[in-house]
């Protein structure tokens, strides 16, 4: 028989499964380590819940899992970077498939905004560690500001002021 914990888990895992892999993945740049940390995140949680624990708000809380596992994956210097992964997302065939339409100025636009995007999220891993974590989650993962504080564990405040800063840097990294 289920018991409410397995259920609650369940329904997490088939509400947040897709998003975690696509942040670890995007975080460190190994789709298969991606999903490997994924599924470690999952099991840590019920580990916790099977131990007694209790969850309030499973997002935060696999989150906040998942991005302990992604700063262990760091000390253990990992090799792989991601300008590599970014690099590998802007492709050639994609921007000749623009262009190859018939509406030249709005594919212009499109590329633009495209090469615009690629640029920011190019300077993205030269932020400090506190600044990417925060816009990473806001603007990649679409959390709310209340979401991230509760997943890194620091107030609704310090996670504005991070946004605020980490944003300011890529401008000026971006010279935008």
């Amino acid at each position: 028989m289920e018991t409410k914990e397995e259920r609650a888990l369940l329904e997490a895992f088939d509400t947040n499964a897709d998003a975690l892999f696509r942040h670890a993945s995007f975080r460190i740049g190994d789709r298969e380590r991606a999903y490997d940390l994924t599924q470690e995140t999952f099991l840590k949680a019920w580990n916790y819940l099977r131990g007694g624990g209790t969850v309030a708000h499973y997002k935060s809380f696999l989150y906040r899992i998942l991005h302990n596992l992604i700063i262990d994956e760091y000390r253990k210097k990992y090799s792989v970077s991601l300008d590599e992964m970014l690099e590998d997302e802007a492709s050639a065939p994609a921007v000749e498939a623009l262009l190859s339409n018939d509406d030249g100025r709005e594919n212009e636009e499109r590329i633009d905004e495209r090469v615009l995007v690629e640029k920011i999220r190019s300077h993205i891993p030269e932020l400090p560690e506190q600044y990417r974590v925060a816009v990473t989650l806001r603007f990649i993962d679409d959390f709310s500001i209340g979401e991230i504080a509760r997943t890194i564990g620091v107030s609704e405040n310090v996670v504005s002021v991070r946004l605020h800063r980490g944003i300011a840097k890529l401008r000026a990294l971006c010279q935008i």
